[in-house]
């Protein structure tokens, strides 16, 4: 992470505690302790004040933390069992009365053992969502990084869907496209690689298993790289030979569906309002997609806005959200097409090239 991002995301926060009446605020999330810090290792805390920024760590990450999170002071504990009782320690140290702690990330054990171990004058406040809002607007470093991994991720799928054939089974679909991430330049996949023929494309979320490719077959593969700790989702559904003539339908009625959301996603339109037209485009389809249209990504594949009814989140410029309708029929299949969008001030620019061809081997 560059410096002056990192320093601008801790004033970010700061400008938050005032708002919110707090002296510090923990950071406990590791992707959110990446995003103010800079710092890549599965553990370690943050302490944000009003006039500092610390960050606590064992003896596996301290030369790590102190490379990539140059702008924190360096806190150490030798034994990870240690840290939370360092944590502890730090905020009786420093003096403060109210201190935020993350409630979508504390466990219900972390909180009562700090809540036991801080003297009484110290209140522990949960806050919600106060780093995931900043979060929300991605830099243009991020964007460029989102960009990056996006493209991977569509050149794998170009190179392997090239090779998709009757007699492959799901599970080698997906060993392929994640060995070509990482030919490619990614770290990994961004998750377990979907790959659902036939009348498992009826599960949004299935696994890709033994079932064997077959001549005739229609393909939802879902697919993601991870690069530089940003993530990329894609969808595209393929068909093993020519596809039918209900194939086709149910694949353009999906597209029109996406087409005319994605022209939605800009500036001031509200996530729901851009969830609402998906559905309204397959109103008339008996197994239109329940999930919600799309959601943000960025350290976390899943993350806000979400494109849903149940979130109102006017959509702001730097925001990357994905766009992804879908049709599940039981015993016949599915289809699934997945974008990732960036909201600009002139529209919404599709950051995921990979492609739409329909017929395979």
């Amino acid at each position: 992470m560059r410096a002056e991002e990192s320093t601008a995301r801790v004033v970010a926060v700061r400008s938050r505690l005032t708002d919110l009446e707090l002296d510090a605020l923990m950071v406990t999330a590791p992707e959110n302790t990446r995003y103010l810090s800079g710092f890549s290792g599965t553990l370690g805390y943050l302490v944000v004040t009003r006039d500092g920024a610390e960050i606590l760590g064992d003896s596996r990450y301290w030369m790590q933390m102190e490379a990539e999170a140059p702008g924190f002071t360096l806190v150490r504990s030798v034994a990870s069992s240690g840290l939370l009782a360092l944590l502890t320690d730090r905020l009786k140290g420093l003096g403060l009365r109210r201190v935020g702690f993350e409630s979508q990330h504390v466990t219900v054990d972390q909180h009562r053992r700090l809540s036991g171990a801080v003297p009484a004058e110290i209140a522990l406040v949960p806050t919600a969502g106060l780093v995931e809002d900043l979060r929300m607007l991605k830099t243009p470093h991020e964007v460029e990084l989102l960009r990056h991994v996006a493209m991977i991720a569509s050149r794998a799928f170009d190179r392997v869907r090239s090779a998709v054939r009757p007699g492959l089974r799901e599970r080698d679909v997906a060993f392929l496209l994640e060995q070509t991430f990482r030919e490619l330049g990614a770290d990994g996949p961004a998750f377990d690689t979907i790959v659902a023929a036939g009348e498992h494309g009826a599960l949004p979320h299935g696994r890709a298993s033994d079932r064997v490719l077959a001549l005739g077959d229609m393909v939802v593969v879902d697919f993601g790289a991870v690069a530089g700790g940003y993530h990329s989702d894609t969808t595209r559904t393929i068909v093993v030979g020519e596809p039918t003539a209900e194939q086709r339908r149910v694949i353009a009625a999906v597209r029109q569906a996406q087409t005319e959301s994605m022209a939605l996603m800009k500036p001031g339109v509200t996530a729901d309002a851009i969830d609402r037209r998906a559905r309204d485009v397959l109103a008339g389809e008996a197994h239109a997609f329940g999930h919600g249209l799309g959601h943000g990504i960025g350290l976390m594949v899943h993350e806000r806005p979400f494109l849903s009814a149940s979130d109102q989140t006017p959509l702001k410029t730097g925001m990357v959200i994905t766009n992804e309708p879908g049709i599940y029929r039981p015993g016949w299949g599915g289809v699934r097409l997945e974008e990732m969008v960036l909201v600009t001030e002139d529209g919404p620019e599709v950051l995921t090239p990979a492609s739409h061809e329909v017929g395979v081997g």
